[in-house]
């Protein structure tokens, strides 16, 4: 199985928000690239923007998978929104979404890096046909 890349040039030729920039610049760190897991991304999920990776880097079939994958997460990230909100608002609405918050981000970067590992490797396997 090939291993997938990104690279920080990669990410930043894509014109991300400054903020998510200066971010990935200091994960990076010295690295030119870093391989794509499903495993980096969720232990990496409350560091980054992965929706806004996904709308910057999937392509349309990739992007379908993505939010597929998606939708039960936000499901599930509304309706523990709508009960903590109306259990407690303020600091105690904030303390109770922190981990359906945790959760969406998590679902969010693995799916983000599953869909496109698949990606990079059909258009990987499509240039060696």
């Amino acid at each position: 199985m090939k291993t997938v890349c990104i690279s920080y040039a990669n990410i930043k030729a894509l014109h991300p928000c400054a903020d998510q920039l200066r971010k990935v610049r200091r994960l990076f760190g010295k690295r030119k690239r870093m391989v794509v897991t499903a495993k980096l991304a969720v232990a990496l999920a409350s560091r980054f923007n992965f929706g806004c990776l996904a709308r910057k880097t999937l392509k349309a079939q990739a992007w379908q998978a993505f939010d597929a994958a998606m939708a039960p997460a936000w499901r599930a990230y509304k309706v523990a929104s709508a009960q903590a909100y109306d259990v407690a608002m303020g600091q105690i609405y904030d303390a109770a979404m922190a981990l359906a918050r945790q959760a969406y981000n998590a679902a969010k970067a693995q799916a983000w890096a599953r869909c496109y590992i698949k990606q990079q490797k059909r258009a990987s396997n499509a240039k060696t046909r």
